[in-house]
């Protein structure tokens, strides 16, 4: 009987958290998403010229803005998860930084919505995954950070809203690609692989 009502209030807290997202991007949002392939190769471009053309190879279809699977939505389970940041955003940034390892989790609410939330770190993206095409799906939420137990509601803080590109790069392997993040860089990627 408790394990039934934990799993009811788990599932209504789910519904509840995905009402409040949006596939709805704000203006400022559309506006960075439809920027993305001039992020790419800015991000690139700074990368490879500080001399991390060889960790961009090593990266494989992470790295590379031209990986074109069908299949893009992840299914539903644990992640592992880690943030790589390319290209700098302003004087003494990075051009480059690859994360350690993170857990994420993928959902799907009773109501049908796909939600992806790192669970672990101190910058956490929660948000939806949005159906798109064959080759990409996207990816509209918040940046959760430190001891927070609730990130703000989508589109009240611009510089904690996020939007990027979902696709798939292999088997049980996914990444949001995330075009001019609020800090650090021009380009912000999330490597996600399936956890058994």
């Amino acid at each position: 009987m408790k394990l039934r009502l934990a799993l009811a209030i788990s599932a209504l807290a789910t519904s509840a958290a995905a009402q409040e997202m949006t596939c709805q991007p704000t203006q400022a949002d559309a506006r960075r998403y439809a920027r993305l392939g001039e992020a790419w190769k800015a991000a690139r471009h700074d990368a490879i010229a500080a001399g991390h053309g060889d960790d961009l190879r090593r990266l494989g279809p992470v790295a590379d803005p031209r990986t074109n699977l069908n299949r893009p939505q992840p299914t539903p389970g644990r992640y592992q998860c880690r943030t790589i940041k390319l290209g700098s955003a302003g004087e003494g940034m990075l051009p480059y930084i690859a994360y350690g390892w993170f857990r994420c989790m993928v959902t799907l609410t009773p109501g049908g919505d796909l939600i992806l939330k790192k669970t672990t770190g101190s910058q956490r993206p929660v948000g939806l995954i949005c159906p798109g095409g064959r080759r990409t799906a996207k990816f509209v939420g918040v940046l959760e950070l430190g001891n927070e137990v609730r990130a703000p509601r989508y589109g009240s803080e611009a510089d904690r809203d996020m939007i990027g590109e979902v696709r798939r790069m292999g088997d049980e392997r996914w990444r949001v690609a995330f075009p001019w993040p609020a800090y650090e860089s021009k380009l912000d990627l999330l490597e996600m692989r399936r956890v058994r």
